[in-house]
This record gives C-alpha cells, structure tokens and sequence, in this order.
C-alpha cells in the first residue's frame, strides 16, 4: 500500500471525527462547591454554590458555537449570580473580568460571548439563595447548567445538574385524650329486685273527754237528787 493512500485514509479519518465532534460540547464544569454538602437540607436553609465552567477549544476548534447560548438554572428562592470570565493564554497572566450580575432562577449567556477559537476560557460562577418551601419532602434543582441549541433545545451530551432533598419532617398527630365517662348520680333500680311499697302510719288523733265543769255539774245533780229521797 502506497504512503500516499495511508495518508488519504487518515485525512479522512481526520475529517470525519471533526464532523462528527461538531455537536461535542467543548466545555466541562469543574471544582463544584456546594455550601452545605450533600444531603437532605430544609426550607429557608441558605445555600452558596461556585464552580468553573471551562471552556477548550482543542476538540472542537471552537470554545462554543457562536449560535448556541449557556443556560444556568436553580431552584433556589432569592437567587443572587455573579459571574466573571477568565482569558487564558499560556504567554500571559490569566486576565479575569466581570461579566454577569443577575437574580432570579436562570442566567442565560450567549454564544457570541463564549465563542473563541483556539484559546481557553473560563466563567467563574458564584451562586446564592435559600432551599425553596415545600409541602413535602421532595428533590429540588440547586443547579443546572446545559447548552441550548439555536431552537432553544438542549444539546445532547451537555449538561449537567445536582439536586438535594428538601426534608419536611412528617407531623406526628398528637395523641387523643378520651372524654371522662359521665357517672349517672341516680342510682339504677335493679329490675329483679322487689319493691316493697310502704304504708304510711294513720296518724294518731286525739278525742278529749267531758270537760271538769260538765262532770262537777253532773255529780251536784246527782248529790242533789240524792238529799230530796231522803227528806222524804
């Protein structure tokens, strides 16, 4: 085989893995810090995220296609973004400049911005909110960061995202006391039990005798019909 068509076949080679590298994000993220680590955290904890975005155009040829733009997403309450970017070039000192203040739940960058051809660069992305209310216990998006295309769809192979469980604890019902069973204060007649009726006593009444007049008359009456039998 000719070194001429070794050479043909490589080229060939080349160009294929450059066409199919086209849609290969040239991007990664790196040193996540999330403040506090991972695990269940409960609503209204405060949460602080930094990480580096960064971008190489050693892959692709580009650090980002010029047409499709950065997305980065929360779920946190009372958002607050700060991202600086970093031109890195091996002959000189990095050079950092501001780039985006923002609040709210998303920060959206533009491919213009992000788009340099064979150079390195990074976003510097410090976030701050606090865990969102919930109802329940339920996973919730503390970042996010995927690369939309020109339709404002995803790219497939970008992306990437970290969740936490915000935890409400269960209530625990309250334990029931039972009403006090009423004691009935008359007393309940036992049905095999019988009654005995009770007469009631006659009342005694009194008859009073002849008075002591009456009878001192009655007695002269008498002592006097006595002396008249004998002077006869």
């Amino acid at each position: 085989m000719s070194s001429s068509g070794e050479l043909f076949r490589f080229f060939l080679v080349v160009l294929v893995l450059l066409a199919l590298m086209q849609g290969v994000a040239g991007w990664t993220v790196q040193n996540m810090s999330i403040t506090p680590g991972q695990g269940s955290i409960s609503p209204q904890t405060p949460v602080t995220v930094t990480y580096t975005v960064h971008f190489d155009a050693w892959l692709t040829g580009l650090t980002f296609q010029s047409k499709n733009t950065l997305d980065m997403y929360t779920d946190l309450l009372n958002a607050h973004w700060v991202v600086t970017i970093t031109d890195i070039d091996e002959d000189h000192p990095p050079l950092t400049s501001p780039l985006v203040e923002n609040k709210g739940s998303r920060v959206r960058i533009d491919g213009w911005t992000l788009s340099y051809a064979g150079k390195q660069i990074e976003l510097n992305v410090r976030l701050q909110g606090v865990a969102p209310d919930v109802n329940q216990s339920q996973d919730k998006t503390i970042i996010r960061v995927q690369e939309w295309n020109a339709n404002g769809q995803p790219v497939s192979g970008t992306g990437m995202e970290k969740k936490y469980q915000i935890y409400v604890p269960t209530p625990t019902p309250e334990p029931t006391t039972p009403a006090p069973t009423e004691t009935p204060t008359d007393s309940v007649r036992n049905l095999n039990t019988p009654v005995t009726s009770v007469t009631p006593t006659r009342k005694q009444t009194y008859t009073p005798g002849p008075e002591p007049l009456v009878i001192c008359g009655m007695l002269a009456i008498l002592l006097i019909i006595i002396a008249m039998k004998r002077k006869t």
